[in-house]
């Protein structure tokens, strides 16, 4: 049997969120791909020759021939038109706008309080600077995650009854949160986080059905397993 086609590369670095949108999306979509990790303790991402792919010298980027394409969200639109089998961003028009609602809605309102205020004063070690900042940031967290919490009760993904973009877009970030809520930094400032699932039900159910779609565990970042 022939090995399948690969028509792409995909540049990543582990734990970035961004990558691992894609990374899902091309799981997701049974898309076969070269992967090219990248060790940014080794500040590969800023070598000449990936700035020549991403002047921002940011992951991911998914080359196919010599076109390079950068940004998450453009990826997998890019993906979506160009593998429509498994489609991510709806059939019909009316499907399209309310995914890309949704999608918009989790990058617009909800990402940065979840990484500027929570997930990277966490990884980066400078939450303790200021523990009542932190406890009030946890607290609006759940005001947040509140409009996905009343999607999730009512359909089993944020744009209805079948995985789409806007899943994908939000599983890493919301997988970060899951981590860093744990850490001894986390309980010992009391941030409240580590029940998040308790606290939001259908999210908790969502997630859960994330981690059993089709490439969950391939593109599961490989430091984590450590």
């Amino acid at each position: 049997m022939e090995a399948p086609t690969v028509d792409h590369e995909l540049f990543w670095i582990s734990g970035s969120p961004y990558a691992w949108r894609v990374q899902l999306a091309l799981g997701y979509k049974g898309v076969p791909y070269a992967s090219r990790r990248m060790d940014s303790a080794r500040q590969e991402n800023r070598s000449p020759a990936f700035i020549e792919l991403n002047p921002r010298g940011k992951v991911p980027v998914l080359k196919t021939g010599n076109v390079a394409l950068y940004e998450s969200v453009a990826i997998i639109a890019f993906l979506d038109r160009a593998h429509p089998a498994v489609p991510l961003f709806g059939q019909t028009v009316k499907e399209h706008g309310h995914i890309w609602q949704r999608v918009s809605e989790f990058e617009n309102y909800t990402r940065d309080m979840l990484d500027v205020e929570i997930v990277r004063p966490l990884l980066r070690g400078y939450a303790k600077d200021d523990p009542g900042a932190m406890r009030a940031s946890a607290a609006r967290v759940y005001d947040a995650l509140g409009w996905m919490e009343q999607a999730l009760s009512i359909a089993p993904y944020l744009a209805g009854n079948d995985i789409t973009a806007a899943d994908i877009v939000a599983l890493p970030n919301i997988q970060m949160l899951r981590r860093v809520a744990v850490r001894p930094q986390a309980i010992e400032m009391a941030l409240g986080l580590e029940t998040l699932d308790a606290h939001l039900p259908a999210l908790g159910a969502w997630l859960s059905r994330m981690e059993a779609m089709r490439g969950y565990d391939a593109a599961y970042p490989p430091h984590w397993r450590i």
